[in-house]
C-alpha cells in the first residue's frame, strides 16, 4: 500500500540535468534571438494558451499539495498509528534452536522466512515440533495482517491513496501539457524553459523533442 508522501506517478521527476538541459536549449534559442535581432524583430509576449496551460498546472499542483497536507498525510499518520497498535506474536523457541527468546516473532522477517522454509520442506501432516512452531508463527502473521487490513479500512487510507494518486496524476498531465505546448515565439520557449527549471523536470520523456520542435518551428518561420 502506498503511504509515502512523495509524488507517486508524477511526470515531475526530480533530476539533476534540468539546468544543464535548459542551458543547452538556451544556446539554440539564443541563435534564434540573434537572427531575430539582426532582422530588427521584437520579442512577442507569451501566448495566452501557454499562459492558461501553466495556470492549469499551478491549480492542479495546488490541489494536490492541499490534499496531501490536509487529508492524505493526517490519514497516513492515523493508519501508521493504528498499524503499530496491532500487537505482534512471539512463539516460544525450540530447544533445538539457540535463538533469542524474541527471535520467533511476527515482526522478524528472518524468522518468518525460516518458518516458511520449514513448512514448505515438510509434509502437512508433519508433527515435527519445529515445523509445528513454524506453522504457528505463520498463522499468527496471517492473523495480524488481517487486523492491519481492518485498521487500514477503518482509517480509510486506501481511498486516500487513490485520490492522492489521482490528483498527482492530474498535476503531471498538466505539466506534460506545458512541455508539449507548441511554442509560437521566443517568449514561449523562455517561459517553457523557466517552467522546466523551476520544477526541476527531467529532460527525458519527450521534452527534448518538444523543445527541438519549437526551435525548428521558429527557425522555419524566419526562413532558415
Amino acid at each position: 500500500m502506498k503511504t509515502n508522501t512523495t509524488t507517486r506517478r508524477a511526470l515531475l521527476r526530480l533530476g539533476t540535468t534540468a539546468a544543464a538541459y535548459a542551458a543547452g536549449a538556451s544556446i539554440v534559442t539564443g541563435g534564434i534571438a540573434l537572427a531575430s535581432q539582426a532582422k530588427g524583430e521584437t520579442l512577442e509576449g507569451v501566448s495566452p494558451d501557454l499562459t492558461k496551460a501553466i495556470a492549469a498546472f499551478s491549480a492542479a499542483e495546488h490541489a494536490s499539495a492541499q490534499y496531501e497536507a490536509t487529508v492524505y498525510e493526517p490519514a497516513r499518520l492515523r493508519w501508521l498509528a493504528a498499524k503499530e497498535a496491532v500487537p505482534h506474536t512471539t512463539v516460544a523457541c525450540s530447544p533445538n534452536w539457540k535463538m533469542s527468546p524474541a527471535f520467533w516473532s511476527t515482526d522478524n522477517r528472518e524468522a518468518l522466512a525460516i518458518a516458511k522454509g520449514l513448512v514448505g520442506s515438510h509434509p502437512r501432516t508433519s508433527k515435527n515440533p519445529d515445523v509445528v512452531r513454524a506453522r504457528g508463527l505463520i498463522a499468527a502473521k496471517h492473523r495480524r495482517d488481517r487486523e492491519v487490513d481492518r485498521a487500514a479500512a477503518s482509517v480509510g487510507i486506501g481511498p486516500c491513496c487513490e485520490e492522492s494518486d489521482r490528483l498527482s496524476d492530474q498535476a503531471a498531465d498538466a505539466a506534460s501539457d506545458v512541455a508539449a505546448f507548441p511554442a509560437k515565439s521566443l517568449s514561449d520557449i523562455e517561459a517553457k524553459m523557466a517552467f522546466i527549471i523551476k520544477h526541476d523536470m527531467e529532460p527525458n520523456g519527450g521534452m527534448m523533442e518538444h523543445m527541438l520542435a519549437d526551435a525548428r518551428r521558429l527557425l522555419g518561420k524566419q526562413g532558415r
